[in-house]
């Protein structure tokens, strides 16, 4: 009778422990796949897969945004993103839509969002066409999201915000990096 009872007792033990063990796994098997899409080397699905919730807008002149900026003295943020990365969307969603439509950086600085595996049309900085995929070469964006913050003539007023490993400190890095930028121009 006694064995009987820990042997029913037990059941349910394994079969908590192989749920564990099954979740754990495809847990892992998820988190492998979101961090594949974050590297510029993961195959591209051409055409975006969906409409994004969260965008900021595309870079599309980056010498008018120069002028623009230098008028203005302030520093431009590029964000450096991929269609299926789910860190670019969180970091759009919680982070940079927000930022760019509140004080103070709704004023103070010009946002931008290059695709890193899109051909997209684009001028440069010197007022040369070119593709998002050159500008996220230049800026050796090789994985995503990436931020840079810039002067109007493209050169980097603060150290690139890569990834997005601590979500609780991005906002803080990317307002220290904005503040950087500022600070630089208006010197």
């Amino acid at each position: 009778m006694e064995s009987e009872r820990t042997g029913r007792a037990a059941l349910p033990r394994r079969r908590l422990l192989l749920a564990i063990v099954v979740l754990a796994a495809s847990v892992g098997v998820g988190v492998a796949r979101a961090q594949q899409g974050t590297s510029v080397d993961a195959p591209s699905r051409g055409e975006r897969s969906r409409p994004r919730a969260h965008a900021l807008p595309a870079a599309r002149d980056l010498a008018a945004d120069g002028a623009t900026a230098r008028a203005r003295r302030i520093p431009i943020l590029i964000l450096f993103d991929r269609d299926d990365c789910p860190y670019c969307e969180r970091a759009l969603r919680e982070h940079l839509v927000p930022m760019s439509r509140e004080a103070p950086w709704r004023d103070d600085a010009l946002f931008r969002q290059v695709e890193v595996d899109r051909d997209d049309p684009v001028v440069g900085f010197d007022g040369r066409p070119t593709t998002h995929r050159a500008i996220a070469s230049r800026f050796d964006a090789k994985f995503t999201p990436t931020i840079v913050v810039v002067g109007s003539d493209g050169k980097a007023l603060a150290d690139p915000v890569v990834g997005l490993l601590t979500a609780d400190f991005y906002g803080a890095y990317l307002d220290a990096a904005l503040k950087q930028g500022l600070a630089t121009l208006r010197r």
